[in-house]
């Protein structure tokens, strides 16, 4: 069977051949049948191992194309701007940013939600939910060929060994570290979750969150576009992989690690384009040109301010003092029966 190679990861190599500033290592080749696709990491900004890092990750469901191609298309601009930007010079002398645009490349090729082996890499982490109620969408062990298929938790896919060991090493070193991974699918406004989605108890830095929430809502008042919470307000989950990598980060390590989910409200593009209700891959994009266009550039702001966010050591620098007043107002906005 001839598959295609996904054009984002066209995109990938032609990024990499293209500009020097950018630095490309295949973590790891992902084979099915006769055929195998990389997954790759794009590396931009300063090369010492202590500074702040922002990770930038997308379609770890296939059919979720959308968080690729604003990855590759905030990518483009920056390295556009590097030619005559000054303040983004510096920056980049600073911190580094670390993008794994695609780390589902057979669900991708595919039109998958899954991977190539029917597993639904956000279900897949070894972590168990609270949640008592049985529900499918939080993860199931019944069948590959049902939605939201757990695999085997105890080992974890391949794609996802491979993303999360150079993540994690990466964070060890780093002073601090956000994940921004991009998602669409879910509802008509876009969120960004943050865990824990296996329970509904606070992360042990809930008052980075809260700093990363208060400053953005103070720095861009008129800004409105996201719903920002822990997941598991809108539903608790099993094997949530960014659950588990901060766990495990905080196993043995203090630095600030934060990692985000930006769920984009993907109902949105279907109200305004009821057609693509026929093709399931296109429920989770948005198939005319604008609008593509559109979602890459909306969100460039939030991106640029996490780069600053790194740049400021704003997450390194809470006194002890901002540390219990941030953490006191998270709990009273995302906790309040805690």
């Amino acid at each position: 069977m001839f598959v295609a190679t996904p054009k984002e990861l066209e995109h990938i190599e032609t990024y990499a051949e293209r500009y020097d500033e950018l630095s490309l290592k295949t973590l790891t080749y992902i084979k099915h049948g006769q055929h195998e696709f990389p997954v790759q990491m794009l590396s931009l900004g300063t090369d010492e191992p202590s500074a702040p890092c922002l990770v930038l990750t997308g379609a770890i469901h296939g059919v979720e194309r959308i968080g690729s191609q604003i990855i590759l298309s905030f990518l483009k601009s920056l390295l556009r701007r590097l030619d005559w930007d000054q303040q983004l010079q510096d920056t980049l002398n600073n911190i580094k940013i670390i993008s794994i645009p695609v780390v589902n490349p057979w669900g991708v090729a595919l039109k998958n939600r899954s991977n190539h082996r029917g597993v639904d890499l956000m279900r897949n982490a070894p972590v168990q939910s609270t949640n008592p109620r049985y529900q499918l969408y939080a993860g199931q062990s019944i069948s590959s060929k049902l939605p939201w298929f757990r695999g085997n938790p105890l080992e974890m896919e391949q794609e996802l060994t491979a993303v999360s060991t150079s993540i994690l090493n990466l964070a060890k070193k780093s002073k601090a570290t956000i994940v921004l991974d991009l998602h669409s699918g879910f509802g008509t406004r876009d969120r960004l979750w943050f865990p824990f989605a296996h329970h509904k108890r606070p992360p042990n830095n809930v008052h980075e969150f809260y700093l990363l929430y208060s400053v953005f809502r103070k720095s861009y008042p008129h800004y409105k576009l996201y719903q920002f919470e822990p997941q598991w307000h809108q539903y608790t989950t099993h094997g949530d992989f960014w659950d588990w990598m901060h766990l495990e980060h905080y196993k043995d390590s203090t630095a600030p690690f934060v990692p985000l989910t930006l769920e984009l409200g993907s109902w949105l593009w279907v109200k305004k384009n009821p057609m693509q209700l026929l093709s399931f891959s296109q429920l989770f994009h948005p198939t005319k040109p604008h609008r593509i266009k559109r979602v890459e550039r909306r969100h460039s702001t939030l991106i640029n301010y996490l780069m600053q966010v790194l740049n400021n050591d704003l997450l390194v620098n809470i006194t002890d003092i901002q540390h219990e007043e941030l953490t006191r107002k998270a709990t009273n906005l995302w906790y309040p029966s805690s």
